[in-house]
């Protein structure tokens, strides 16, 4: 592959588009925080269904009905994995040493802050969703070294999360019924603090159920012909070195990819891999993933002129 063929091409955000999601996850984030709107699942969490913290690394498969694989992901630090949606009839399996899937501990659709849980049935999607991403909890069979070891750095406290959320909830509701409450008492209709106060809760409320939540998904569109090749392949690597990946996606026929990361600025370089499986790199370009872990921007390839 050699730098004249890969100065061909170039790769460009398309700024108003990254604005708006940027403006729409910023929104969602700020409803979402005081309850307003469920949580989007950008990916969902494997977790110890006892000790409920995020287990790493765990293979998770998604199987078509008759068995065959269609992708395969590994757990990061956090537990997080996700798969881009498709039609069809799907089944998840997810494996990892000492634990045991699916969950005897945990029944349910939900368990605390986890909802959508996943215990091995089978699921139709009749047309493309966002992302197939339900939380997996897995029992401990054993003791798993690992594990513990990392809890020691990274413990994630889970009834404290559950705490804060449910106190944000009780806050929003009871500002809400104690501004109707003195807006009633003092029976003036303008100007009045408290009937202010409510209006601005049910304007948060309308608007909470009004703006549609940003696409967990980015897209890719090609503006040129390319060589021949058999898969477009997104790769994620560090600024200051540029040889280390942090995240991987291959590219759906429609263009569409799930690509998940930490937040912070990476490279992103778009490879075109044939049939023979040697690759060639399109080029890199500067991307920002944001505080919903996700990289949901619309890429323009095309040919340099």
């Amino acid at each position: 592959m050699s730098e004249k063929i890969k100065s061909q091409f170039r790769i460009k955000q398309k700024i108003f588009t990254s604005l708006r999601l940027n403006f729409l996850s910023a929104v969602n984030a700020f409803f979402q925080f005081f309850s307003l709107k469920k949580s989007r699942p950008f990916w969902g969490m494997v977790y110890d269904s006892v000790s409920k913290q995020p287990l790493d690394p765990v293979i998770v498969k998604l199987l078509y009905a008759d068995g065959r694989e269609v992708e395969t992901c590994v757990t990061d630090l956090a537990g997080r994995y996700g798969f881009l949606a498709r039609p069809g009839k799907f089944k998840i399996f997810a494996r990892k040493t000492n634990y045991l899937f699916p969950s005897q501990f945990v029944k349910g659709d939900k368990d605390g802050l986890m909802e959508d849980l996943y215990h091995g049935e089978f699921f139709v999607l009749k047309e493309d969703s966002e992302v197939i991403a339900p939380n997996i909890p897995m029992d401990p069979a054993g003791i798993d070294w690992n594990q513990q070891a990392k809890q020691k750095i990274q413990s994630v406290n889970y009834y404290s999360k559950l705490l804060f959320k449910r106190l944000t909830e009780i806050i929003f509701w009871f500002g809400l019924v104690f501004s109707a409450l003195l807006a009633f008492e003092q029976r003036v209709i303008w100007p009045n603090l408290w009937l202010i106060a409510v209006f601005v809760y049910l304007c948060l409320m309308m608007l909470a159920l009004w703006i549609k939540p940003a696409r967990l998904w980015g897209q890719v569109i090609l503006k040129t012909g390319l060589p021949e090749y058999q898969d477009m392949v997104l790769e994620l690597l560090s600024e200051k070195f540029p040889g280390m990946r942090f995240g991987k996606a291959v590219i759906h026929e429609d263009g569409k990819f799930l690509l998940r990361a930490n937040p912070g600025r990476y490279l992103l370089s778009v490879n075109l891999v044939d049939r023979s499986k040697n690759s060639l790199t399109l080029g890199l370009s500067p991307v920002r993933v944001g505080q919903n872990g996700v990289l949901n921007k619309t890429l323009v390839i095309k040919a340099k002129s």
